[in-house]
């Protein structure tokens, strides 16, 4: 896709969220993932590589997970592309970065794992975890 064609598909996307009331805003966001992600929260140690070996980045929270892919809150940004390794005391994965964002809380930092590294609850389960599609939201308050 050229950049013309992203800019003309972002202009079109700004335009639809201006004209669309509160409501519609929210059903423009739709979630495309492949897979669906679970809420979680347990801390994971970072390790990332920076083309020469793994070095420790600190403690991260793990705040959601699937298959094939994690986001973890860090104190300090890592850049996209890096390679990055979470570990816990009972699983070890490795990945890439594709995200890093800073939000109120810290940097999330998105990962996908690598094809060897893919999560399985059998493997591993997060001590705080929670299926998104099984809460039901509160009712509006009139």
């Amino acid at each position: 896709m050229s950049k013309e064609q992203m800019a003309a598909n972002l202009a079109k996307l700004a335009a639809a969220l201006n004209r669309a009331d509160g409501d519609r805003k929210q059903a423009l966001f739709v979630d495309r993932r492949s897979e669906p992600r679970l809420w979680c929260s347990d801390l994971v140690q970072i390790w990332w590589h920076d083309n020469a070996r793994w070095r420790r980045k600190g403690i991260g929270v793990l705040e959601d997970i699937s298959h094939s892919g994690a986001c973890v809150q860090l104190e300090t940004p890592i850049s996209t592309g890096c390679g990055i390794r979470i570990k816990h005391p009972e699983w070890k994965v490795e990945g890439e970065v594709r995200y890093c964002v800073y939000r109120e809380e810290g940097y999330f930092v998105g990962v996908m794992l690598k094809e060897g590294c893919k999560w399985e609850e059998s493997m591993f389960r997060p001590r705080h975890m929670i299926d998104p599609s099984r809460v039901v939201p509160k009712k509006k308050v009139e």
